[in-house]
């Protein structure tokens, strides 16, 4: 949800709204102000384009710090492919590594068609096929 906070100005460019958002609210009490920059830039690439060095926040994070930012913008991405209905339909999820590289195995809720979800969870995983150096597989299991 802390992704999509951006959609609260326009949706047009949301994810831009969201690191706008997130980097400067004075309500995340309980993180410093670097933990603060990751999330409103995990938010930031969690569609579109993917992080790069010619964007400053991206660029002035040490190389640790970009590649967290990159693995988990790229699990974000999935992850809201896997929610694309909205109402729940995903139950678990399994990752695994074997011959056709990272599988991901969704379960549906009792009588849930995923086929929105898969569609869409492949659509958003390039960025992580990029991170993790495999193909991704997102199917049902």
């Amino acid at each position: 949800m802390l992704a999509n906070v951006g959609l609260l100005i326009a949706h047009s460019k949301h994810h831009l709204h969201s690191y706008y958002i997130i980097r400067n609210s004075e309500h995340l009490t309980g993180f410093t102000d670097h933990e603060i920059e990751i999330i409103a830039l995990i938010a930031r690439y969690h569609r579109k384009s993917s992080p790069k060095a010619s964007h400053p926040a991206f660029a002035a994070l040490s190389d640790a710090d970009q590649e967290l930012v990159r693995t988990l913008a790229a699990l974000l991405r999935v992850a809201i492919g896997l929610d694309r209905s909205h109402d729940g339909r995903v139950d678990s999820v399994r990752a695994e590594l074997d011959e056709h590289g990272l599988v991901l195995r969704a379960t549906a809720k009792a009588g849930a068609d995923l086929g929105l979800e898969l569609y869409d969870a492949t659509e958003r995983s390039s960025l992580l096929a990029q991170v993790s150096g495999k193909p991704v597989v997102v199917t049902t299991g």
